[in-house]
Order: structure tokens, then C-alpha cells, then sequence
């Protein structure tokens, strides 16, 4: 008897500690977990700070996403709602916005939970963000329950659930690790390479909310089209945003603009994120991987032939 009960304690213990580590498992890395999310009141966060007290859902938006205004009202209702049960989180992307233009929506909507812009994309290459609105809800341990785009009823439900503590299916966090290749470019040759950064909606989808800037993208893409046959001498690539974009969108945008140097989305995001690109169009020349020129503002065709010409 006396054998049984020492041993008995250190087996107590052992199972107390599996189940206290079991009870705020995760599934996230440490990078998704501890990853800064910089708020524009200055403070900054972290999925780890709320690690076994509260579900976090995250919202990733663009004040130029129709989509994502049509579904602020929703935004702010959930915020409302599950006050001091959840902690919700929008995160703006940071292409071709601003803080103006963010606070200009905040005001609109009267947004009241935390906001974030993603300045450097971090984030949104962090969690595999590949079109807006971008919905990400994780329960308590922080392990991933939702992913998707549409502020739906499957949505609501998870929300609800965890809101109360209740189970939910866990998502396998693949879902936020990238499987796409990334493109290959070999810029330490001692060549000059020209790299444009575009999107095939920023002619069109941006016409109404962005005029100046849908403006900037035609000019932009027919300006290249020209440079790339005037300077042979600069190796040309096209790197088109994934954002909302597949093959045959690519396809259509080549034949539009009748584009005969070569393009590709970049499906990984990793040049966008590398370059840091946050304006859309940008081009970029560098030479033995340093960055010698970038341009966003494509209204004076002379001014970018000197430059290229200095180059």
C-alpha cells in the first residue's frame, strides 16, 4: 500500500502537466504566434498575448475592396457583440493606402476594434493572405477554426461557439503555410533587370474608388511595353499581384495590352514581399540585386526614359 501511494503522486503530476499542456495546445508556429501586429495607435500585439484567455478573429481588408465595405457593418456588429469574449482585429493591407485613408473609413463605419495597417506585408505573407476581405478566426489555444472570405453564416457560427467556449473543429494550419513555387530570377549577372509590378484589376477595378491611380496603371503597363522594346539592353520581367488573380486572368491581361516581355504571377508573393512593393504599379531596377531606381508615378514618360537612360 505504502509502494502504491509513492508512486502514486509523481504519476498524478505527470498527468496534470499533460493535461495543462494539452488544455493551451496549438497548432501555430512561433513566427504566426509572435508575429507583430502594429496598431495605428501605436501599441502593438500579438496572437501569443491572448493565448489561453481569448478566441482572436482577424480581418484583412482595403478601404478600396468593395467587398470588404459592404461587410464592415458585420464587422463592427461581431465586435459589438462578443465584446470582452473575443478580440477582434482588422488589418488593413497597406496597397495603395494610407493612414488618412484608413481613419476616413474607421470614421464611415465607426469602426471601435483595434485597426492595423500591414506597412512592410509581413502579415499578409505570414498568413498566406491572397485576396480581401480575408477572414481568420482562432479559438482560445489559438489554434485555427475558420479561413475564408465571406462574412457568412459559417462564419457567424464559429464566432457564436467559441464566443461561449464552445468546441470547434480545428482547420489544419497548412491552410497558412505557402505551397506555391516561387518565381526564379537571377539578378547578381551584372545585367540590368527592370522588374514592373501590377496587377491585372488595377486598370478596371479601380476606376471608380482609385481613379488616379487606375489612371496610372494604363499608363504605367503601355510605358513598359514601350521601354522594354526601347532598352533590350535592361532584361524585362513583369510580376503580377496574386491578389484575386488566376491564370486566365493573366491570359486575358497579356492579350489586352498586347504584352510581349515576359510575366508571371508572382503566386508565392515573395518578390511583392521581398521588394517591398505596396504601390501598385511599381517598377524596379537593379543591378547585382541592388535596387538602383524605383518608380510609382508613371505621368511623365521623359522623366522615366532619363532616368532609364542613367541607369
Amino acid at each position: 500500500m505504502y509502494k502504491s501511494a509513492k508512486y502514486f503522486k509523481p504519476l498524478l503530476i505527470l498527468v496534470l502537466v499533460v493535461f495543462s499542456v494539452n488544455l493551451y495546445a496549438t497548432n501555430l508556429s512561433d513566427e504566426l504566434l509572435n508575429i507583430p501586429i502594429p496598431l495605428i495607435s501605436g501599441a502593438s500585439v500579438s496572437l501569443a498575448e491572448y493565448k489561453g484567455k481569448k478566441p482572436v478573429y482577424l480581418k484583412f481588408w482595403a478601404t478600396w475592396c468593395q467587398p470588404c465595405r459592404k461587410q464592415m457593418p458585420h464587422f463592427e456588429h461581431v465586435k459589438k457583440e462578443h465584446i470582452g469574449s473575443i478580440e477582434v482585429i482588422g488589418i488593413n493591407l497597406g496597397i495603395n493606402d494610407d493612414l488618412n485613408a484608413v481613419k476616413e473609413v474607421i470614421e464611415e463605419f465607426g469602426l471601435t476594434m483595434p485597426i492595423a495597417i500591414d506597412k512592410n506585408g509581413d502579415l499578409a505573407q505570414a498568413f498566406r493572405l491572397v485576396g480581401t476581405p480575408y477572414h481568420l478566426l482562432f479559438d482560445r489555444n489559438m489554434n485555427l477554426i475558420h479561413q475564408g472570405h465571406e462574412a457568412n453564416e459559417s462564419l457567424d457560427n464559429k464566432i457564436s461557439m467559441v464566443s461561449q467556449s464552445k468546441s470547434v473543429d480545428l482547420l489544419d494550419v497548412g491552410l497558412l503555410s505557402e505551397s506555391e513555387l516561387d518565381i526564379k530570377l537571377t539578378t547578381d549577372d551584372g545585367k540590368t533587370h527592370a522588374l514592373f509590378f501590377t496587377a491585372t484589376w488595377c486598370d478596371w477595378y479601380l476606376k471608380d474608388s482609385r481613379p488616379e491611380i487606375s489612371k496610372n496603371c494604363t499608363i504605367a503597363q503601355k510605358s513598359v511595353n514601350t521601354f522594354s522594346r526601347q532598352y533590350p539592353n535592361i532584361v524585362w520581367n513583369e510580376i503580377i499581384s496574386r491578389l484575386w488573380t488566376v491564370d486566365k486572368d493573366l491570359l486575358d491581361y497579356k492579350e489586352k495590352y498586347a504584352i510581349t516581355q515576359p510575366l508571371e504571377i508572382d503566386k508565392s508573393n515573395r518578390l511583392f514581399h521581398q521588394y517591398l512593393v505596396k504601390d501598385l504599379p511599381t517598377l524596379i531596377l537593379i543591378k547585382d540585386n541592388k535596387v538602383t531606381l524605383r518608380i510609382t508615378d508613371f505621368s511623365d514618360k521623359e522623366k522615366i526614359a532619363k532616368l532609364l537612360d542613367e541607369n
